[in-house]
C-alpha cells in the first residue's frame, strides 16, 4: 500500500526553465547596470524577481529552480550558466554563451544585444523591482535574504532545493490555489516538452 504522506514528502513543484527568458531576464539586468554585472548581485536579483513574480501570477519569469545555498537562495540553472557548469543539453549553454559572458572575477557582460523585447512590461517591472530591494540593502545580503525569504535553509556548505510550493505557502496562498497553480505549471512543462520546446 503506497503511503501518501510519504509521496507528498518527495513531492516537489516543478517549474518549466525558459532560457530565452533566462537570458533576456539576465540581460536586461546587466544593462540596467551599465553593461557589467556582478553574478553574486544577479543571482540574488533573479531569485527575487521569479519569487515575486511566482507569488503574483502563479509562474516565474525565468522557470528556473530554486535553491538554498550558505549565502542565501538562488535561482539555480543561471547560476550554473552564469559558471559555465550547465547540467543539460550543451545547447543550452552554447546559447547562453553567445549572449552573455563571464568576465574578470565575477563580473558578467553581454557579448551582443539580447532579445529582452520576449519579456512582458510587468516582467521588467518586478525585475527591476528586485535590483532596486538588493541594491539597497545595508550591510549583509546575505542575513537580508535569509530573513526575508523564509523558505531558505541553512544548506551547510552544499546547496538544498527550495519547493516553489512552499514560496506559495509562506505568502498564504490556499491548498486550492497551490493545487491550480501545480497544475498549470505542469501544463507548460508537458507542452512544451511535446512541442520539443526545451532543450
Amino acid at each position: 500500500m503506497i503511503n501518501l504522506l510519504s509521496v507528498f514528502a518527495f513531492y516537489s513543484m516543478l517549474l518549466d526553465f525558459d532560457i530565452k527568458k533566462a537570458i533576456a531576464a539576465t540581460a536586461f539586468l546587466i544593462e540596467r547596470e551599465g553593461g557589467t554585472g556582478d553574478m553574486f548581485y544577479l543571482v540574488k536579483e533573479l531569485y527575487v524577481a521569479d519569487r515575486t513574480a511566482l507569488i503574483k501570477w502563479g509562474k516565474s519569469i525565468t522557470g528556473d529552480s530554486l535553491a538554498s545555498m550558505p549565502k542565501g537562495p538562488v535561482v539555480s540553472g543561471i547560476y550554473n550558466l552564469l559558471k559555465g557548469e550547465w547540467k543539460g543539453s550543451i545547447q543550452v549553454q552554447i546559447e547562453w554563451n553567445d549572449v552573455i559572458q563571464r568576465g574578470d572575477g565575477y563580473s558578467v557582460v553581454l557579448r551582443k544585444h539580447a532579445d529582452t523585447g520576449i519579456l512582458a512590461e510587468r516582467e521588467n517591472e518586478v525585475l527591476d523591482e528586485a535590483r532596486q530591494t538588493i541594491k539597497a540593502i545595508r550591510g549583509s545580503i546575505p542575513k537580508w535574504l535569509h530573513r526575508n525569504c523564509p523558505e531558505w535553509t541553512d544548506p551547510g556548505t552544499s546547496s538544498i532545493p527550495i519547493d516553489p510550493s512552499t514560496i506559495l505557502r509562506i505568502a498564504k496562498k490556499s491548498e486550492e490555489e497551490i493545487r491550480r497553480i501545480e497544475e498549470a505549471n505542469e501544463e507548460i512543462r508537458l507542452l512544451n516538452a511535446l512541442l520539443g520546446a526545451r532543450c
